[in-house]
């Protein structure tokens, strides 16, 4: 048996015990299916990306659990059919089961597990060092083979005017 992750948003429109007959509902729905669940880690309710199904919020949850591909098939067809469950995505998991993804200590909870911390990142540019805008008297010099025998060719430099 394989070992995958199945994260899901419920509707927020629900309260704490629907939330955990809902939860409950996929894990008895894996182990009727030869599966065993490694980790359920509930991450409440948190405001998504974007509205899905005209939802600005949703219950997120995760399972990694173990299983074979007929239970996938299962489980598909329950978050289809059931309209509580407004996403779900699962994976393959790759990894230790145990490590936690998100940490309510971190002020950076919605960076990626891998990421590089901030202080490591590449330092951002001075302004001053930034590149300059070209001044609005400039022109731009037009190759020899776009200029017309009508238009005289403007160099960079400014012009200097005659006393």
């Amino acid at each position: 048996m394989r070992t995958y992750e199945s994260t899901f948003i419920l509707s927020p429109q629900a309260d704490d015990a629907a939330f955990d007959q809902q939860i409950k509902a996929i894990t008895d729905l894996i182990g009727n299916n030869d599966g065993k669940i490694i980790k359920e880690d509930r991450w409440g309710i948190r405001r998504m990306a974007y509205p899905i199904k005209k939802f600005t919020q949703g219950f997120y949850t995760r399972l990694v659990f173990e299983g074979n591909s007929k239970l996938l098939t299962e489980l598909e067809r329950f978050y289809k059919l059931e309209e509580p469950y407004i996403r779900y995505l699962t994976i393959i998991f790759e990894g230790d089961p145990h490590e936690k993804i998100f940490d309510d200590a971190d002020s950076d909870s919605n960076r990626a597990p891998h990421a590089k911390p901030a202080e490591n990142r590449e330092k951002p540019v001075p302004a001053k060092e930034a590149i300059e805008p070209v001044p609005a008297e400039a022109k731009v010099e037009k190759p020899a083979t776009e200029t017309a025998a009508s238009e005289p060719v403007v160099k960079d430099e400014p012009e200097k005017t005659e006393e």
